[in-house]
């Protein structure tokens, strides 16, 4: 037991969950006002290199309905540039003593108004650059309770494990930014991709793969796995899911991937790639992926190439040195238009047109639309 009379190892664990909580280190903050008789906990994490907005939790007394949001506004404007506790001045490890009675004279009045009498504040960090604070903060109240040092000390007890867990935190966002990107790069692409775990039940499905589960009409996800319209297909791809989840279970190895055809309820072609997932050491359990389906409307472009794209006619542009209306033609035959088509598109005449096309396969060193298209797709990732 801590000299507070509670369990040390009850807010190491909320100190190591906090990565883990929709608001990080709430439980920890929580469980902090308590244990210190405070008004509120705040929990602040800040990114230094400026790329990325700070994240505020707080937890208040029960009923406590100051405002914090306009406290913050009234300090940053009126009190922050002379501050000398300011946050970034703190070294990590540090803790502060702040007390209202101690301060300036409008600074008094300031903290006066919104009835905070002392703070007691630790800064911590991680390899990474990110930086944390904690402030714990006290009401104005008789007699006096100004912070202890038995109360740093508990502060300084947990800081080796706080800067452990920010550690995790950081990490998590990295990943969480990583896997953002690649998601964003797929969707670009309109590929549709559908995780499964072992048991083939969906853990996830990328909005390009919703999309084409939406229009298509004969793909739903129900009760947390893909059903097909067509039984005969959803035969093929139950075995393909059990196969390659078994291949997967016996030896971890990766087989080749299965292909499942299926119509949607307009007539097109969709089409179904069944993989085994990558194995991945002392991953399982349900949230472990086990197989990946990619999805696949074979009647549809990318939404990059839609002629109504500005972006994509100043991108193609770019690349391959056209002028707009060169662009905007190549963007067109790109996406599947004639000659002819793409005139009327653009209220040119036909001749004007195909005087466009040559100047454009001049400029790139290509002889016909069919190597125009091929090109196009290949730059794909650029048109965004």
């Amino acid at each position: 037991m801590h000299e507070h009379g509670i369990d040390l190892m009850e807010l190491i664990g909320a100190v190591y969950e906090g990565p883990r909580e929709a608001d990080p280190w709430l439980g920890l903050a929580q469980r902090l006002r308590q244990v210190l008789r405070a008004r509120s906990v705040a929990v602040t994490l800040h990114h230094s290199q400026g790329l990325l907005f700070d994240v505020m939790v707080m937890a208040q007394e029960p009923g406590d309905d100051a405002d914090w949001q306009a406290l913050e506004n009234v300090y940053r404007k009126d009190f922050m540039a002379a501050d000398p506790f300011r946050y970034e001045n703190m070294a990590p490890g540090e803790i502060l003593f702040i007390q209202a009675a101690s301060a300036a004279p409008a600074m008094q009045v300031f903290l006066e108004q919104f009835d905070i009498a002392h703070c007691l504040r630790m800064c911590f960090s991680e390899p990474g650059g990110m930086l944390c604070w904690i402030d714990v903060i006290r009401r104005r109240q008789e007699p006096d309770q100004p912070f202890t040092e038995t109360d740093a000390q508990l502060l300084r007890e947990l800081l080796p494990h706080l800067q452990r867990a920010l550690g995790l935190y950081a990490l998590l966002k990295r990943q969480e930014a990583e896997k953002s990107i690649y998601e964003n790069i797929i969707d670009h692409f309109a590929l549709g991709c559908v995780l499964l775990n072992d048991a083939g039940g969906v853990i996830q499905v990328n909005s390009a793969a919703r999309a084409i589960i939406d229009r298509a009409g004969a793909i739903a996800i129900s009760h947390g796995r893909i059903r097909l319209a067509d039984r005969a297909a959803q035969r093929v791809l139950d075995t393909s899911i059990e196969t390659l989840a078994q291949a997967r279970r016996s030896n971890g190895a990766s087989t080749a991937g299965k292909l499942v055809r299926v119509r949607a309820r307009d007539g097109t072609l969709l089409a179904l790639l069944v993989y085994s997932a990558p194995l991945m050491p002392y991953f399982q359990g349900v949230p472990a992926p086990s197989v990946i389906v990619y999805l696949s409307d074979l009647a549809r472009k990318p939404d990059a190439l839609l002629p109504a794209s500005a972006s994509a006619h100043v991108q193609i542009a770019r690349l391959f040195d056209l002028s707009p209306q060169e662009a905007r033609l190549a963007l067109l035959l790109a996406y599947g238009y004639t000659i002819s088509e793409a005139a009327a598109e653009m209220h040119i005449a036909e001749t004007a047109a195909r005087n466009y096309s040559k100047r454009v396969y001049a400029k790139v060193g290509i002889g016909s639309q069919t190597d125009l298209v091929r090109l196009v797709y290949r730059n794909l990732a650029f048109l965004r």
